[in-house]
């Protein structure tokens, strides 16, 4: 037995590190040619034109990358984009299987956004094309691994290579995605981040994107106001998430045909380009631009709003990326508006940097629903415990504050809108996608409404069951009689006002943890479940049949996760 536990071990450990190997390999190449790609194409592009971009210049570009964009939803048949709420839903679903070609194609599609100027996030479409590239892998290494190890071993190459953050990637993939901790997933998520950064930085380079080294602040007077600023910064992570919903809505109005929805998203986006470049494409020259120039507040206070309408018209009209990069350049500048604001006042000129890496962290932490991810972040970027312990206090104020206003993360509230509620876990979500008729008993007995109290009473003894489903004598599901009420009574059924016209029912699609909730506040034995668009009863569930289900849900997801 000792033998056999060795030899046992040693295979996971094979397998976990093979699978976080490739995995990582993998990542690399595609985050750092998914980068790369998009510079050669945009500096090219700004060749051809041989002067500053304006109106003409995005025009064409966001002309081109749109129509590209538009041929792409036609190879996977006009099914939606897939991003990082798609990553988390597979995390936690039993059936962790994805469309492998709509993975790809949503890259690709994302990486024509990018390229031709349209105001997207790189790193939501790196996540899931690492998502993509564990699912790919899981089928063709079918290691005995669950589904969601190779989606957080891929995610975690993504973000390592991303960002050049291996630690940020290994807490980012548990955090945001899996939303849970594992010690046999660790060692496959940790080997593809790990991997992913070394492969990058020999490769490529260090990728920091927040390069910065004084720490000439006061730090308790930085803790101070980060603490004040962070319901600013919640607020406008709030206003950017509401943007986007608000735009999505505006979009996907039926009236709005295809061609005047593609025309505004060009010209808006073209007029916004001509005026303020600095908010168009993936922002990473303008966060810079900010962290080491002195821009005026009301220039700023531009830049905020303007990523903010870039990004919602981008994303809803016709191109698709992510949400992650704007909202680092969103909490970049907001953090300079504190910064610039304060300098107004006359209070203080040598904190800039700080607040800015604070509103990055505060902003994009509350967007994407992962704070301890930002601030290792923030500390492997700046590599200062001062600057990720000064975004640690904004951060968690400005978290909470949109969990109070908002409720939850933009992937969370995105799932919510598509009916997914991932808030209690996969137990949860495994209730909410379970059908209670598949629990259900299809055999049962019934009762005409016209039919006599002692026929109701004779049943009732044969079949041993204190209550019966009523039906009309078209077969029309009337109500349900009990026992108890029968006594001293005559007659037909109907006349002797013994039925419960009102009783509690679960239709018939209702969700195992519909019939909970429904189960919660119910007194009795039997609860009849309705074809709701005919009033015909299919079947009937006990309380108690409903509580085994339950146990059945928990005891999948306790299987799942030890494998």
């Amino acid at each position: 037995m000792g033998l056999d536990n060795s030899v046992a071990v040693i295979k996971y450990l094979i397998a976990s590190i093979l699978v976080g190997v490739i995995l990582g390999i993998g990542g690399a190449f595609a985050a750092q040619g998914f980068r790369s790609g998009i510079v050669i194409i945009s500096n090219y592009a700004e060749k051809l034109f041989a002067q500053d971009p304006n109106f003409l210049f995005y025009l064409i570009t966001l002309s081109v990358a749109l129509v590209l964009v538009h041929y792409s939803r036609k190879l996977v048949n006009g099914k939606p984009f897939q991003s990082v709420s798609d990553s988390i839903y597979l995390a936690h679903k039993s059936n962790n299987e994805t469309d492998l070609k709509v993975g790809f194609v949503s890259t690709l599609a994302a990486f024509f956004s990018a390229s031709g100027g349209a105001s997207i996030g790189q790193y939501g479409p790196l996540v899931h094309f690492g998502t993509t590239l564990g699912a790919w892998l899981k089928k063709t290494i079918p290691f005995n691994f669950t589904p969601d190890l190779y989606i957080g071993a891929g995610v975690a190459a993504s973000i390592s290579s991303g960002f050049g953050a291996p630690l940020a990637g290994l807490i980012f993939a548990h955090e945001a995605i899996l939303r849970h901790y594992s010690h046999k997933s660790i060692l496959a998520i940790a080997t593809a981040s790990g991997i992913s950064y070394a492969v990058s930085t020999g490769i490529w380079g260090d990728a920091n994107i927040i390069n910065v080294s004084s720490e000439n602040f006061n730090l308790l007077l930085i803790l101070v106001i980060s603490f004040l600023a962070g319901p600013i910064f919640g607020l406008i992570a709030i206003i950017y998430m509401r943007s986007l919903l608000f735009f999505a809505e505006l979009a996907n109005s039926p009236k709005l045909q295809v061609f005047y929805k593609y025309s505004f998203c060009i010209l808006s986006l073209s007029t916004i380009g001509h005026f303020m470049p600095e908010v168009m494409g993936l922002g990473t020259e303008t966060v810079s631009g900010i962290l080491y120039s002195s821009y005026t507040l009301i220039f700023l206070i531009i830049i905020l709003f303007g990523k903010i309408l870039a990004t919602s018209i981008s994303l809803n009209f016709g191109f698709f990326g992510g949400v992650f990069s704007p909202a680092i350049l969103i909490g970049a500048a907001a953090g300079a508006v504190v910064s610039a604001f304060l300098v107004t006042l006359g209070i203080f000129e040598d904190f800039q940097q700080a607040l800015v890496i604070s509103g990055i962290a505060a902003v994009a932490g509350a967007v994407i629903g992962a704070p301890i991810c930002m601030v290792i972040i923030v500390l492997e970027l700046t590599n200062s415990y001062a600057y990720a312990l000064a975004s640690l206090v904004g951060l968690a104020i400005s978290v909470g504050y949109v969990q109070v206003r908002f409720g939850s993360s933009y992937f969370d509230v995105q799932l919510l809108n598509r009916g997914i509620d991932i808030s209690d876990g996969r137990t949860g979500l495994f209730m909410t996608e379970t059908e209670i008729l598949s629990f259900a008993e299809p055999n049962f007995h019934t009762i005409e409404e016209n039919d006599s109290v002692e026929n109701a009473i004779l049943l009732m003894s044969k079949v041993d069951q204190s209550e019966l489903i009523v039906v009309s004598q078209s077969g029309e599901f009337v109500g349900k009689i009990n026992s108890l009420l029968l006594f001293n009574k005559q007659g037909p059924l109907s006349s002797a006002d013994v039925i419960d016209k009102d009783c509690v029912f679960i239709a018939h699609d209702a969700s195992l943890q519909t019939a909970i909730e429904i189960a919660s506040d119910f007194v009795g034995e039997i609860i009849p479940i309705i074809q709701t668009d005919q009033n015909k009863a299919l079947a009937i569930i006990t309380e108690g049949a409903i509580f085994q289900a339950y146990l059945s849900k928990q005891n999948q997801t306790v299987a799942m996760e030890k494998r």
